[in-house]
């Protein structure tokens, strides 16, 4: 079975344990892979997570799933590139959706993201106008299983 990512480039650090605690949470229940879409914050957190559980639990996969050849150029600086450059390296599998950027590149990857996905793990503020939101309403809609970290709400699951 397969989980998603998908929440906010300002993603407090401080929440790894709770992050940690999720993720382990789904691989208890089988699930073995995890989509991330390689944007700064919750998603790299995300992905790094995984890649960090891998010596546990060798049957994990993560798949980095890359919106447009050359993303990594949008990422804020040297740091997040370096981490971005690690978790495409750690990737059982990498997709790239398109060669180049498009307006609706992001749209896309979130879309692909919650097709290929049969639950969802965010980090959601409740900004409904976000890529975020749009993708955790496609998910609810999909009936797909959603896992919210934000604040104290990772307890809060909802089902489409």
């Amino acid at each position: 079975m397969k989980v998603a990512f998908t929440g906010h480039r300002k993603y407090p650090e401080a929440n790894s344990e709770a992050l940690l605690g999720v993720v382990e949470s789904f691989v208890s229940e089988g699930y073995t892979t995890f989509l991330c879409g390689m944007a700064e914050g919750f998603d790299i957190a995300a992905a790094e997570v995984v890649i960090s559980l891998k010596a546990d639990y060798p049957q994990l996969q993560l798949l980095s799933v890359i919106p447009f050849e050359g993303h990594d150029m949008t990422m804020p600086n040297a740091q997040w590139k370096e981490r971005y450059q690690r978790v495409v390296e750690a990737a059982d599998e990498v997709v790239t959706l398109s060669q180049s950027y498009n307006v609706n590149i992001y749209r896309q990857r979130n879309d692909y993201l919650v097709d290929n996905a049969d639950a969802i793990i965010c980090y959601y503020s409740g900004n409904a106008r976000s890529g975020t939101g749009y993708t955790v309403r496609r998910a609810i809609k999909k009936c797909l299983r959603v896992v919210n970290l934000y604040a104290d709400s990772y307890q809060i699951q909802f089902f489409g």
